[in-house]
């Protein structure tokens, strides 16, 4: 089982939790936010039904540009028994900018309308990021200043995401407002056993040609994450959530100064491009 407690203060959380790499879920991170009760499917339809939101597949990647209101309306409140179109349900990951691209519909102008409704969970540190750039003495929070993928996850019932880890050596935070998912994590060691060169396995569907090994590998835990907790993924675990209820998230990443060597490790093993770009892009200041 995941251990779930209260928030700890921020030095625990270093402590105990991020340098470790040990995932936690706490339970009332987010007991104090508007958010916890306003980010509904029908208020976000009135409010962003127009808006053009971004729609994935099961593995990010791109598959067209959508009004949210027509995601809702097509996917949300489907009974049990509905018909689906083959393949996966398409998923609303609705992020804001991650890099100096225009001409795109990023949601930062919904984050800016939304700041006053959530703020910096109590368990996080308010400086000594790395990704984004913020040193000791200065004051952050994902409210107010982009953090990378950051992004609302509006994703219905039978929605998943595949099994990956997240990139740039970062930690990820996970608020689940509303709906249920469903959450498998593994541990980095077991990488070998999930993965051939960039291919990750599909754990409802493994080709064990392709993954010999991958009936030697073990789940750290298999859970579900319920309204109102608060999910820490640490670095280069991998994870896949699947979607249990119709469901709004909240989510982010970060690297901050106490993971500094792992972070150090990874700018010397040549990352990708696109990595790189994203890291240039929040080296320097940002607002909401």
């Amino acid at each position: 089982m995941i251990e779930r407690r209260p928030s700890p203060p921020p030095e625990t959380f270093l402590s105990h939790y991020l340098v470790p790499h040990r995932p936690v879920v706490f339970t009332d991170a987010m007991d104090r936010w508007e958010a916890r009760t306003k980010w509904t499917p029908a208020a976000f339809r009135e409010r962003f039904g127009s808006k053009l939101v971004q729609v994935y597949d099961d593995l990010f990647k791109l598959t067209s540009l959508s009004p949210l209101s027509q995601y809702l309306d097509r996917y949300f409140d489907a009974p049990p028994d509905a018909a689906r179109s083959p393949g996966p349900v398409p998923y609303v990951r609705w992020y804001t900018r991650l890099r100096a691209l225009d001409r795109f519909p990023w949601a930062d102008e919904v984050f800016r309308q939304l700041r006053e409704e959530w703020s910096l969970p109590p368990f996080l540190p308010e400086d000594g990021y790395l990704l984004p750039f913020c040193p000791p003495g200065r004051r952050i929070s994902p409210n107010t200043t982009p953090f990378p993928a950051r992004g609302l996850f509006i994703s219905a019932r039978g929605c998943r995401t595949r099994l990956h880890k997240d990139p740039w050596q970062s930690d990820a935070i996970l608020c689940q407002l509303h709906g249920r998912k469903r959450f498998v994590l593994y541990e980095p060691s077991q990488a070998p056993l999930l993965t051939q060169g960039t291919e990750v396995v599909d754990l409802d569907a493994p080709d064990l040609e392709r993954f010999p090994r991958f009936p030697e590998a073990r789940p750290f835990v298999d859970f579900e994450l319920e309204p109102g907790e608060t999910l820490l993924i640490p670095q280069g675990w991998y994870h896949q959530a699947d979607t249990r209820s119709d469901s709004i998230s909240l989510t982010w990443n970060f690297v901050h100064q106490a993971t500094w060597p792992d972070f150090a490790r990874y700018l010397t093993s040549a990352p990708p491009q696109a990595e790189l770009d994203t890291l240039t892009y929040f080296s320097g200041p940002h607002e909401s």
